[in-house]
């Protein structure tokens, strides 16, 4: 892969431009990865273990089927085999991947969450409606940003049960 571990350190520059590359592209591959996972088969003999929670908790994030955590794995490595990341870097990315799942598995929608600084990241709230619509017609397949699931429709359900929720809110008022 090319990591290096010498140093000096990578300018702060370079580790947080490398970061936001990992994020995006863990993004893309995952969501590929996930939705031919949500298909029949696969649903059936890999990716059900992972769904068995409807309502996910932070440890389930990791909950999943050894052929699920080598494929999907796949998305978390490609960015730093492309780039031969410092040592840090890569220490950081995993650190920072392995919270946003957890995150996105919490059940929770925290003060302190991305998804209310950064528009077009998930969350928790995206991520549970992945989990409690079962099956393999549930969309939201992303797993940190929601692009991917705009840009092909797989989050369309999602996008009606919300507005429908924040219609009943305003009714509320």
């Amino acid at each position: 892969m090319g990591l290096r571990s010498s140093l000096p350190l990578p300018h702060w520059t370079v580790v947080v431009s490398q970061v936001a590359f990992y994020f995006v592209l863990e993004d893309f591959v995952f969501y590929w990865g996930h939705r031919a996972l949500h298909t029949k088969w696969l649903y059936k003999h890999v990716h059900s273990v992972h769904h068995e929670y409807a309502t996910p908790f932070g440890l389930t994030s990791e909950y999943a089927h050894p052929a699920e955590i080598l494929f999907l794995g796949f998305a978390t490595v490609v960015g730093p085999a492309l780039t031969g990341p410092h040592l840090v870097t890569l220490w950081l990315w995993v650190v920072l991947r392995v919270l946003e799942t957890v995150e996105a598995h919490s059940g929770y929608h925290f003060p302190w969450s991305p998804s209310n600084f950064l528009p077009l990241y998930g969350g928790s709230d995206f991520h549970d409606y992945h989990h409690r619509v079962l099956y393999t017609k549930s969309g939201n397949y992303a797993s940190t940003f929601v692009y991917m699931d705009w840009l092909f429709g797989t989050d369309k359900d999602y996008r009606k049960v919300k507005a429908m929720e924040e219609k009943e809110g305003n009714k509320d008022m």
